[in-house]
């Protein structure tokens, strides 16, 4: 199922970054991973295509935190968001919401033009007339 692999992590940190091995890469092959339903697993290739190799294995890695396990629970807590964004169904919005939020922004523009009419007339009567 998940292959978990770990290697020495990138960036600062001096001697303690360059002898232990604290980046964790979990893969696994997502087309044979039965614990994903099939329409969440498609969806998930065509969202992740670049976190796909050419074996067809997902892969994902953390060098987030100083630690093995923290590493490798923050891992785990990526896969598990792309199943869940991949298996969240999108909301369906009725025409009667639809409508609502049109006559709202209407409404916000009318009062938005109104409001600069006002001011515009305002600056226009502080002007005087030199002829």
């Amino acid at each position: 199922r998940l292959t978990v692999s770990y290697c020495r992590s990138s960036g600062p940190g001096g001697q303690r970054v360059n002898k232990v091995n604290t980046k964790a890469e979990v893969r696994f092959h997502l087309a044979s991973a039965d614990w994903i339903p099939e329409a969440a697993r498609q969806k998930m290739a065509s969202m992740h295509r670049n976190k796909i190799n050419r074996a067809g294995e997902l892969i994902v890695n953390s060098e987030e935190s100083r630690y093995q396990m923290r590493n490798l629970a923050i891992c785990l807590e990526k896969i598990r968001t792309m199943v869940m964004e991949a298996t969240e169904k999108p909301k369906v919005v009725s025409k009667e919401t639809t409508q609502k939020l049109i006559e709202r922004v209407e409404k916000m523009n009318r009062e938005r033009l109104r409001q600069k009419k006002i001011h515009s007339d305002i600056k226009q009567s502080r002007k005087a007339d030199f002829d």
